[in-house]
């Protein structure tokens, strides 16, 4: 910030009204309208715990200047409100500028933290004309967890209770402008998604700059079918090809919003995003295999690997691997998993040592368990989920046993065939390896367990696993 040093520095604050969402988009509406009167470099945007305050190099009179040439620009009309999630109808007409209309942003100058609103006052507590049902600012206003409650209508036609509550026509006109500005919205089936990216300590108008260009980015998609609410968050990011430089920083306030009659609430969720950006980020193939599971309709296969990547559980990156090769495969093509994801899936989420990963025993067992996972001829998975559940080394051994006694059978089979495809066979050392590995420690024999799980199902048991 540094770009009119002679002028005073101004310190906007939102109202802290409670409503995280509310919250975010009345900073970032009160940070475009700096930007746009003193440019980038001079706005700063701060979470300050419960409430915002937005940094601006400049002076008063120019940024109400300003505010006023904006709002008349993009809100004389009710395009802008009748296309926001949220609002639509009556409602829309209220979040309009009319002639004549002047605002003023003097009030957001202070703040006055209370602990409950009065009836009769605005949510903003800003003495200020009113509108409405505010829904398309604040979504919680508007979100019951108790989805049997109905309330019903004059007509008789059974919708779920909502809570009204009131804002001043200034703070409506700020956050419009804010969820234009740096918030995404698209859709998924019949259903509106409003992505409210959630600032934990502050950004610059840089950074929000940078958000701007993914919710243009983001509007243009709309995914057909159905999918899980509590997938969409993953989902979302990984349509978002820049999103884990960007969105550092962030948490997302999601909400799902359906229109059979009027707008009402489906869920919501805030949830930290660093996990998710770190999987996407690691490497292309993991965008790559959500889009698989989304164009296969495995959302079985997707909610055990977002299990996996967000709250790091074992059994569901266990069982991901062959879900999502039973969901995606066709009648005549099994489609394994990509080894970029298996060693994500290995390393950032089992936490297993490379070296056990990279074990010339653990490598070559698991080429001879992928054999019988890829190969539709001879397709068993029972060698594969023997191991996952066997609790003692024992119990592993008896499945090797079968193991290597079912490959011998189908190397005989296929070795002299024309066009013919052998499984690989483990050199008696390997075995001696492993047994050494899965008898030392308890930690290690799950680590080798889960090593050889994963790389059965991936495309690295194809032929293409190389025993250093």
């Amino acid at each position: 910030m540094g770009e009119n040093d002679g002028e005073r520095m101004i310190t906007l604050y939102t109202p802290a009204t409670g409503l995280p969402d509310l919250e975010a988009k009345i900073a970032y509406g009160l940070a475009r309208v700096g930007i746009e009167a003193f440019g980038i470099k001079n706005v700063l945007v701060k979470n300050e715990g419960g409430f915002y305050s937005v940094v601006i190099n400049g002076d008063m009179h120019e940024l109400n200047r300003s505010f006023n040439l904006i709002i008349r620009r993009l809100l004389s009309s009710e395009f802008i409100p009748a296309n926001t999630p949220g609002i639509s109808g009556r409602s829309a007409t209220r979040v309009v500028v009319g002639e004549g209309e002047s605002f003023a942003l003097d009030h957001y100058q202070n703040i006055e933290i209370t602990l409950k609103n009065t009836p009769s006052e605005n949510l903003c507590r800003h003495n200020l004309q009113s509108i409405g049902n505010i829904i398309g600012f604040a979504s919680s206003t508007s979100y019951h967890k108790k989805r049997n409650g109905i309330n019903v209508s004059i007509q008789r036609v059974p919708r779920r209770p909502t809570n009204p509550k009131k804002l001043c026509k200034t703070c409506g006109l700020v956050s419009l402008l804010g969820e234009w500005y740096a918030t995404f919205f698209f859709n998924i089936a019949d259903r509106e998604v409003v992505v409210v990216p959630i600032l934990k300590d502050e950004a610059t108008g840089t950074k929000l700059q940078e958000i701007f260009s993914l919710q243009h980015f983001l509007r243009k998609e709309w995914i057909r079918q159905e999918i899980p609410q509590t997938l969409i968050p993953m989902v979302t990011l990984s349509k978002i090809p820049s999103a884990s430089d960007i969105l550092k920083g962030f948490d997302l306030f999601i909400a799902v919003l359906s229109r059979p009659q009027g707008y009402h609430v489906d869920g919501l969720y805030l949830i930290e995003i660093d996990k998710y950006l770190n999987f996407l980020a690691d490497n292309p193939f993991n965008i790559a295999i959500i889009d698989i599971m989304l164009i296969r309709k495995a959302f079985n296969a997707l909610q055990e690997l977002n299990d996996a990547i967000y709250f790091k559980k074992k059994e569901a990156m266990l069982k991901f691997p062959r879900i999502y090769v039973q969901e995606t495969s066709t009648s005549n093509w099994v489609n394994l998993l990509y080894p970029e994801t298996t060693k994500y899936l290995l390393k950032e989420v089992a936490m297993i040592n490379e070296e056990v990963i990279k074990n010339r025993a653990v490598r070559s067992i698991a080429r001879t368990l992928g054999y019988f996972v890829w190969n539709k001829d001879y397709q068993n998975y029972s060698f594969a989920d023997g191991l996952r559940s066997a609790k003692t080394h024992r119990e592993v051994r008896q499945i090797f046993e079968k193991l290597l006694r079912e490959a011998k059978l189908r190397y005989d089979q296929e070795i002299n065939k024309e066009g013919g495809s052998p499984p690989h066979l483990p050199h008696p050392d390997d075995i001696e390896e492993i047994n050494r590995l899965m008898q030392r420690d308890q930690r290690l024999f799950e680590e080798v367990k889960t090593t050889l799980y994963l790389l059965a199902f991936s495309w690295e048991s194809y032929k293409t696993i190389k025993i250093e």
